[in-house]
């Protein structure tokens, strides 16, 4: 057996190691295909559609964005059908900030206090990459993309709201190691910002960032990217029917937090009001007990925001390591992070990796050196 046919045999086992890259070079998809994107929290009904490339294999769902933008985004996951080449629209990054207020973060939102271009937001996200990147340089948006911003601002600001709506989009090509080999990226992202003329505690907005992600082999990205951007592949439709659907929800809960709001406004009064009587008939009795009260109240209520917080920590640590489709394995080199796309891992002490969704596949007698079996550990972003 010659050397480069025992190589290609080799390959045929480990598409992951280095100096195999000539088994993953697909070629530009010509032909498109649709996914689909369902909303789990109406009932399933069809939400979204995302045009891919034929054959690729996808997933999506619709998921709600926390109480700083609560509102519903699709996102999804489309790649090849050997997994190496990916387009995905991760869920939306929100944070809000009101200067003239002092106010905790809320859970799920990012600690930002001001607007951000989409330059300065991906300079943040490239830090939560867990092992590191390697910035190539900037990318060029296409036309397609900057008319589908530029629309949405400009629906934003006709409403008439009295809130100012800008958008900006930004794009850089970067390049990380999977394994043994490079994968080259390009991380998008569309940043829009809502903020308010008004002074005072009313000042202040909010921002929404969105993030899409090309992967290829190295070598391959340009290619990807070509047929993505002729044809604005990252686009989502809406649905009519659960558009209707989605509207009437937010009316109906809406009301309902104006509502709470109302009868929690009135239980408030009424109990200043008791506080008040029963402070004027003995200030001196019901002055200990209030300050009692208050101590218990203050411990309780930073036990509860020490325990919020360890809970964002450890959930924020998580979702990184899901959204960069990451997962923790320990092997005779101890922990590491590898792609999550493949369900077997396997080592061999050098720095170099196996994967595989085959449960029978073993490399040992068909790569060179000894391998073992990887476990999957719990990946905490660390």
């Amino acid at each position: 057996m010659n050397f480069h046919h025992a190589l290609r045999k080799a390959c045929a086992f480990a598409p992951i190691l280095a100096g195999c890259s000539f088994l993953v070079q697909p070629a530009a998809p010509q032909a498109l295909g649709a996914g689909t994107i369902a909303d789990p929290s109406l009932g399933g009904i069809k939400a979204f559609t995302v045009t891919i490339p034929a054959g690729w294999k996808f997933q999506g769902t619709v998921v709600r964005g926390p109480e700083c933008n609560p509102i519903s985004f699709p996102i999804f996951r489309a790649y090849s059908a050997d997994g190496l080449t990916e387009m995905r629209l991760l869920p939306a990054f929100n944070w809000s900030f009101h200067p003239e207020i002092r106010m905790n973060t809320i859970a799920g939102c990012l600690p930002l206090q001001q607007t951000l271009t989409a330059a300065q937001f991906l300079d943040h996200f490239i830090e939560l990459v867990p092992g590191g990147v390697h910035v190539v340089g900037s990318m060029s948006i296409a036309p397609a993309y900057h008319e589908r911003m530029e629309h949405f601002a400009a629906n934003m600001n006709a409403n008439g709201s009295g809130v100012h709506d800008t958008v900006d989009a930004a794009a850089l090509r970067v390049e990380t190691v999977n394994g043994s080999f490079v994968i080259e990226q390009r991380l998008r992202v569309w940043v829009e910002c809502r903020t308010t003329g008004q002074i005072g505690k009313f000042s202040g907005g909010g921002c929404s960032a969105h993030v899409d992600v090309l992967r290829a082999p190295k070598g391959k990205l340009d290619a990807l990217v070509a047929v993505v951007d002729a044809h604005d592949l990252t686009k989502t439709v809406n649905d009519p029917q659960w558009l209707a659907a989605y509207m009437q929800r937010q009316q109906r809960e809406a009301a309902n937090r104006m509502g709470t709001l109302r009868e929690t406004e009135a239980r408030q009064n009424a109990m200043l009001r008791t506080q008040f009587e029963q402070v004027q008939e003995t200030m001196n009795r019901n002055h200990e007990a209030f300050m009692a009260q208050q101590e218990s109240q203050f411990r309780g209520a930073m036990n509860n925001a020490n325990n919020a917080m360890n809970a964002r920590t450890t959930a924020a640590s998580d979702w990184v390591d899901y959204a960069l489709d990451q997962q923790t394995v320990a092997g005779p080199a101890g922990a590491a992070k590898v792609s999550s796309s493949y369900s077997q891992t396997w080592s061999n002490g050098q720095n170099q990796w196996f994967q595989t969704n085959d449960p029978n596949a073993n490399p040992n007698g068909v790569l060179p050196g000894n391998w073992t079996q990887n476990t999957t550990i719990h990946g905490n972003g660390q």
